[in-house]
């Protein structure tokens, strides 16, 4: 189907799906979806505009999110035609093979494997997980949650190349990726623990509807989360010897990493990007189970509107970064 019958189709649906709200200080509310929290405040791409643009933080009274769908054409929750069209054409090529279209009671498996009932047990028991551990209301309408499911890895790197800012070798360095409202990967173990790491993501996105926080708040949670599961990735293992060697960063410093995942790149410490994931799944456990664990909730909910960990610290935990930092070595016991 060519985009423009999908936009005469889509203007017989009911009225756009909600957006994202960014209410400026000079009492603008643009309409849109938050793309990225950055150090120098909140990359918000407006439902007029083709590209995303940076508000700084002074400029920026609140963020109001939403259920919305990245595609503000469509808003049946259990997808309709149209939008199960429109996604497969933006996501898998012809000659991919014909794609499979599951569904379960909070997901959407787009696939051209033969693994999507698979997948979907395990998307579901990662929905399961999360919901115990950082409880949330679900909504009457929420919308499924997509899921791209490759046969191969060549699919998968072709299409993160296609669609995000990784080119073929970054994709090359991902068992798997989430996004906006979409979780996708490739063909291997359902229960691969990869799954539930990037599934976290979906979820802290699309459930908790948390979107900024930073790259420190966003790879913390899902470490966190994929920690209580599989052992072996339980972000306290080792860190009190980190933080005793002084290989941690400091929390002023590591809330300003715009990515995680680029620490990696680091030729003088290769090992400096795990460290800081590690650690940021720590910090997370941290203040889930250490002393401000009965503020947890109103931490996620900070989060959620905007507001950043030192201002957080000072407001809710009564503390400074510095402070935290303290507090976070003595849980640690070091």
């Amino acid at each position: 189907m060519k985009l423009t019958a999908l936009l005469i189709a889509a203007t017989l649906l009911p009225s756009p799906a909600p957006a994202d709200e960014l209410h400026l200080s000079d009492g603008t509310v643009l309409q849109g979806r938050l793309q990225e929290e950055t150090r120098r405040g909140f990359a918000f791409l407006s439902v007029d505009a083709k590209r995303p643009k940076t508000h700084a933080r002074k400029d920026v009274e609140r963020v109001v999110l939403t259920w919305s769908l990245p595609d503000f054409l469509f808003n049946d929750p259990q997808w309709s035609q149209q939008m199960v069209d429109a996604r497969i054409s933006s996501t898998f090529r012809e000659e991919w093979g014909e794609v499979e279209v599951l569904r379960s009671e909070h997901f959407i498996v787009f696939t051209n494997s033969s693994a999507g009932k698979k997948y979907l047990v395990t998307m579901e028991d990662i929905y399961d997980r999360f919901i115990k551990l950082f409880p949330f209301e679900e909504q009457a309408d929420a919308t499924l949650m997509p899921v791209l499911l490759y046969k191969t890895n060549d699919h998968y790197f072709q299409f993160t190349s296609d669609n995000t800012s990784m080119d073929i070798e970054g994709a090359r360095r991902t068992g798997g990726h989430a996004t906006r409202d979409y979780y996708a990967t490739y063909y291997q173990a359902p229960g691969d623990s990869v799954h539930y790491h990037e599934g976290a993501h979906q979820m802290v996105a699309n459930r908790l509807r948390i979107r900024g926080g930073g790259s420190w708040f966003q790879e913390g949670m899902a470490v966190f989360f994929e920690g209580t599961l599989f052992p072996g990735e339980d972000p306290a293992k080792g860190m009190k010897a980190h933080i005793k060697s002084q290989r941690t960063t400091p929390l002023a410093e590591l809330i300003t990493v715009r990515s995680l995942l680029g620490s990696s790149k680091s030729e003088s410490d290769p090992g400096l990007g795990r460290r800081r994931y590690q650690q940021a799944g720590a910090v997370i456990k941290f203040l889930f189970e250490g002393p401000h664990k009965d503020a947890f909730p109103e931490f996620l909910e900070r989060i959620r509107k905007g507001q950043g960990l030192q201002q957080i610290a000072a407001e809710l935990f009564e503390t400074s970064l510095a402070g935290l930092d303290a507090q976070f070595a003595e849980f640690y016991g070091a």
